[in-house]
């Protein structure tokens, strides 16, 4: 639920704007242009955009209100089939929650250019092609599909829509998922509108970037050429937080009759002053007259401050279910939230405070960003770009964050999705940021055994996982969501050349969290060696190794996100059958990351009374996040890895 003043004043207004609306002339589309099969700045590109092109301006409408207009132009160039997507394309119109305000799409045209027979051939978008539906509550979409695409065909597209919706403008994204030749924005509003205009920067330089004033008019134009495609990298929060775009928010305005401007944006502490006294969150926090006696309780009981937390946390955890909605408000009063046991994550963290707070607990809120929600602005702060509330208590010098949704989570642990690094807490006078961190980190265990069969290559297998920490509970939640049956048959798909296999649990019990979850997998491994003039070929890391790196591009410009620290160990062991020798083992290494960051051990070793080879590889990541400037020495790190984990332990058949 985001919550933003609203401008009844806007509509008041005595202004005319006289805004272009024609579009600019374009380069015409040519032969030599669908001629072309590739694009020349990046080779791999399955399309690229020829033209990009956005404008948007405040205006008056018909009705003595003001709007938005926004008019956009698309022009991309089909290189490869799987391109041919990109034909459809989707619009979603914003309308607020009653629906009597909402945006407006017109004038949607569009149209395909092939080389036919040595000739330009044009296909226009009909309006029969064009669809019209409810996505959601908040949003309606207009899709449509342009006709004729093939390998080599130019599409392009045009519409404008119409907004009420003037507080927050919408962002222009200048890098794309493929390349860009030129992306140019232009907004326009009455010089009594003040914007303010944020550029998230990366790759690139614009090559204009201008404001004009003219008759009490102000636009402003940017433009941008070869512009790169982002690419999807491992390991990162959101990468939309990592392109180059414009956000635009309405900063101030003043009319007749004001003696002064009326300002919107606000300053840090005025931010923490609205949520702290917010009816829907630090206005919500209070005493619920129901948990008095559980309250006086637990005070008897209970005499360490510590332990007494922990209790109320195990409280909620244990009597109230999260209904699955991410909230930065809450929407009921705790009171009802306590009588249905049932509330969002904003609802029953405030309920936590307050509960903590009745049994004498100092507790205050802290608003974040989730992961998928993107970055918070710290230059500027913006209750839109907060859609999340956290506890927060210092208890003995500890500074402790929870959250009750999730039952899976132990004491001081927090879901994944709110990793985010940093979040505001909100006290009265001493708000501040603070650290996301994880007291825990993700452990993973891998134990693999093989014997050889009669029966070449196959190798009788034992296979077992066990995991600490986040890889605990991601273990958890698997078998409650998915079951034993469809868990195993997970387990088994993930391991095709292991016949017969057999899948067990252990210690997964509801009421012992602290127990180490196992899963045990046994079976005949099929494809275990290669056999070549003699000699048997051994994985040294035949299951779960990392064959292929994670981190293949030389450069990263943002930082390697892991959520929490974490680390692997995999061990694994041959027993040699009779009538072979080692004839090849790989040597160890040991690679430490800068600052003790983490690091990678790899042995392998050969114990002759038992005939048996054991490997070890173990990858430790200290840290939760990586920057950029720590990227080239995590590739390397990852370098070795990937080399370790390829390699082959050779036997050779003994000569009679």
């Amino acid at each position: 639920m985001t919550k933003l003043p609203i401008l009844l004043i806007l509509f008041l207004m005595v202004f005319t704007a006289n805004a272009q609306q024609e579009l600019p002339k374009f380069p015409r589309v040519t032969i030599e242009d669908l001629k072309s099969t590739i694009y020349q700045k990046d080779s791999t590109a399955e399309a690229y955009v020829m033209t990009n092109y956005g404008n948007g301006w405040v205006s008056q409408n018909s009705a003595g209100g003001y709007d938005i207009t926004y008019q956009y132009f698309v022009r991309i160039k089909v290189l490869k089939k799987k391109a041919f997507k990109r034909a459809t394309q989707s619009i979603y119109l914003y309308t607020d929650n009653n629906r009597q305000n909402a945006e407006t799409v017109t004038e949607v045209k569009g149209r395909t250019y092939n080389f036919i027979n040595e000739a330009m051939e044009i296909d226009e978008l009909e309006k029969k092609d064009i669809f019209e539906a409810q996505y959601s509550k908040t949003f309606d979409k207009v899709s449509f599909t342009l006709p004729k695409v093939k390998e080599g065909s130019i599409i392009e597209y045009s519409y404008i829509i119409r907004s009420p919706f003037l507080i927050k403008p919408k962002d222009w994204d200048f890098q794309l998922d493929i390349p860009c030749e030129r992306s140019e924005y232009v907004f326009g509003s009455p010089t009594n509108f003040a914007y303010r205009m944020l550029m998230q920067y990366c790759h690139g330089k614009l090559s204009e970037d201008k404001c004009d004033v003219f008759n009490d008019f102000r636009t402003c134009r940017w433009l941008m050429s070869d512009i790169p495609a982002f690419k999807k990298e491992k390991y990162v929060a959101d990468i939309d937080d990592y392109t180059r775009k414009l956000h635009f928010e309405l900063a101030e305005y003043f009319v007749r009759g004001m003696s002064a401007p009326k300002k919107l944006s606000m300053e840090w502490s005025d931010f923490d002053r609205l949520l702290l006294t917010d009816e829907d969150l630090g206005g919500r926090i209070g005493k619920i007259s129901a948990f008095e006696v559980p309250a006086q309780n637990l005070k008897q009981q209970i005499t360490d401050s510590l332990e007494l937390a922990k209790e109320v946390y195990k409280y909620i955890q244990s009597n109230f279910t999260w209904d699955n909605k991410k909230e930065l408000f809450a929407t009921h009063s705790l009171k009802e939230v306590f009588n249905q046991k049932v509330g969002s994550s904003a609802e029953l963290n405030l309920l936590l405070i307050s509960l903590l707070k009745q049994v004498g607990i100092a507790a205050h809120p802290v608003v974040i960003s989730t992961r998928e929600n993107g970055r918070i602005w710290k230059d500027y702060p913006m209750i839109s770009r907060f859609n999340y509330t956290l506890v927060h208590l210092n208890i003995k010098g500890q500074n402790i964050l929870l959250d009750v949704t999730d039952k899976n989570l132990q004491w001081g642990l927090l879901p994944e999705y709110c990793m985010v690094g940093e979040g505001r807490l909100l006290v009265h006078r001493k708000s501040t940021w603070v650290p996301i961190r994880t007291p825990e980190k993700s452990g993973k265990k891998i134990n693999m055994s093989f014997t050889f069969s009669k029966k070449a290559p196959e190798l009788e297998s034992q296979i077992t996982y066990s995991g600490t920490g986040y890889q605990a509970i991601n273990y958890r939640k698997e078998l409650k969501t998915l079951g034993k049956e469809k868990l195993s048959e997970k387990f088994r798909k993930a391991f095709p050349s292991v016949e017969n296999s057999k899948v067990e649990f252990d210690g997964f019990s509801d009421t012992e969290t602290n127990l180490l979850p196992m899963i045990l997998i046994t079976g005949t491994h099929t494809e275990g060696y290669n056999l070549v003039n003699g000699k048997v070929y051994l994985r040294t890391i035949p299951f779960e190794g990392t064959t292929e790196h994670p981190f293949p591009n030389v450069d990263r410009q943002f930082p390697v996100d892991l959520i929490y620290p974490r680390e692997e160990v995999i061990t694994c062991s041959y027993t040699i059958p009779e009538g072979y020798t080692i004839a090849e083992l790989p040597k160890g290494i040991r690679v430490v990351l800068p600052e003790d960051g983490g690091r990678f051990f790899f042995s392998v070793t050969q114990n002759q009374a038992t005939n048996e080879v054991y490997i070890t590889s173990q990858i430790l990541l200290k840290k939760s996040i990586y920057h950029a400037d720590e990227y080239e020495a995590i590739r390397a790190l990852y370098n070795h890895i990937v080399v370790k984990h390829n390699e082959m332990i050779v036997l050779q058949k003994q000569s009679k």
